[in-house]
């Protein structure tokens, strides 16, 4: 699973060059099971109240000779800062979180999935990714503690059928709606700088990408 783990962490990447150059480009373009509310993804950093500009939510099916069947569930919210200066860039933040749900429990998947270090994912699992950029070359990026527990997500809604990209339909089922919250204490990857501090996380999604909330 490490390796799917790890195509999630250049998922993240991509999405804040995505973000950075959408940025440097264009600043003016800036029921049954539960769910309710508008889309989006919201969150405090460090007690700071952050808000998606941006989403995108993708369900994949594997299988392997350890698991079995299960689904890999990413979401993902990014936003851009404006510093409205000459002399300071603007930059993108991004939070990737990915839960591992067993095929058996993929209509049944409500419930809470500790956040772990990423090579350490099971099923039942999840892990999540922070990172921050002007620039792709810069970017500042914040991951589970390598030992124990590093918070939670928790589904609260969802429904099932056929996802789409931009549109069209890939007709590949999934996750086409999930709601839920989330909390978690990530570390600086390049061992320095503090931890930060994720609270009051809430995600109210629909599959595929979505631009504002």
């Amino acid at each position: 699973m490490k390796k799917s783990v790890n195509n999630l962490t250049r998922l993240c990447l991509m999405v804040l060059a995505f973000v950075t150059l959408s940025t440097s480009c264009s600043k003016d373009g800036i029921g049954d099971n539960g769910l309710s509310g508008k889309s989006g993804l919201s969150m405090k950093v460090n007690g700071e109240s952050w808000d998606s500009w941006m989403t995108t939510m993708f369900t994949e099916k594997h299988e392997s000779s350890e698991h079995g069947e299960y689904y890999l569930v990413s979401l993902v919210g990014s936003r851009v800062i404006e510093n409205n200066s000459a002399t300071e860039d603007d930059f993108a933040e991004s939070i990737t979180m990915m839960i591992a749900i067993p095929a058996s429990e993929f209509q049944n998947s409500k419930g809470t999935y500790p956040i772990v270090w990423e090579s350490d994912v099971a099923l039942n699992q999840a892990w999540a990714v922070f990172g921050t950029s002007t620039d792709i070359r810069d970017a500042t990026t914040y991951g589970p503690s390598p030992s124990g527990q590093s918070g939670t997500i928790e589904i609260t809604g969802f429904e099932t059928g056929q996802q789409t990209i931009l549109g069209q339909p890939t007709g590949l089922e999934g996750y086409t709606k999930l709601s839920g919250t989330f909390r978690m204490e990530l570390l600086p990857l390049e061992k320095t700088g503090n931890t930060l501090k994720i609270t009051e996380g809430t995600f109210n999604l629909k599959g595929g990408m979505e631009i504002g909330i």
